[in-house]
């Protein structure tokens, strides 16, 4: 079955302006084009429905493009998932974590070394990430030493993800998905339930590092020397 803009739409219950700006954002493959029409198929209206049904459970559009070019693209369901393949007896791997975390990025020191605005150069790969280093920076420390702050709190993150992304993802999606026929409707629902998934745990992480930050009641000491004698 073919659908024009309108008709489509209107059987994903959503707006003609919703399905430009999902094409314009790269959420939406483009239409089949014939004389001055676009005309959309049933793989259109399946991904619009699931684009539908991950924003109205709080997933952003960006996260939701990931997700949905990760899967455009093949990938196994522990790349979709962010985390190594189980052995086959489906017991979960640990992860190889280096124990101490790396200086900063040769990146990012270039950036610091050849910048009129670093922190500029930071935001356009890691704007949220920027944000602390910045205000970091208005209270007094030097750029250098706030993004490397910044970076390896990025890198103890990857490291608690690596560790229980398996344990929490596969069971509350990849499970399910697994041992389902791995049919369009088998991959709606683990693409819904992988976003209910992540953004479950994000909220849960968020909660436990806020519990954890007001249980420090004693005033922070100052940063006097290198990071290294602050951070593990």
């Amino acid at each position: 079955m073919e659908y024009t803009i309108d008709e489509l739409a209107r059987a994903a219950d959503t707006t003609v302006r919703s399905v430009r700006v999902y094409h314009e954002r790269g959420l939406l493959p483009s239409p089949d084009v014939r004389g001055r029409i676009g005309y959309y198929g049933h793989n259109h209206l399946d991904r619009l429905q699931t684009i539908s049904r991950l924003l109205s459970r709080g997933m952003k559009l960006n996260g939701i493009r990931e997700l949905l070019d990760a899967w455009d693209r093949g990938d196994g369901l522990a790349d979709i998932l962010g985390v190594t393949d189980q052995p086959e007896g489906g017991e979960p791997v640990t992860p190889q974590i280096a124990e101490h975390s790396p200086g900063l990025p040769d990146y990012l020191r270039r950036a610091l070394a050849s910048s009129d605005d670093p922190l500029n150069d930071y935001r356009l790969s890691n704007p949220r990430c920027c944000d602390l280093a910045t205000r970091l920076v208005d209270a007094g420390l030097a750029v250098s030493t706030a993004v490397e702050l910044v970076e390896r709190l990025r890198f103890d993150c990857d490291r608690l993800v690596e560790r229980y992304a398996e344990a929490l993802l596969y069971p509350l999606a990849g499970k399910a998905y697994a041992e389902s026929e791995r049919g369009p409707k088998d991959r709606t629902t683990f693409e819904t339930n992988l976003a209910i998934g992540r953004l479950m745990t994000t909220r849960a992480i968020a909660e436990l590092l806020d519990q954890a930050l007001s249980r420090k009641e004693e005033p922070p000491s100052p940063l006097d020397g290198s990071l290294g004698q602050h951070l593990p």
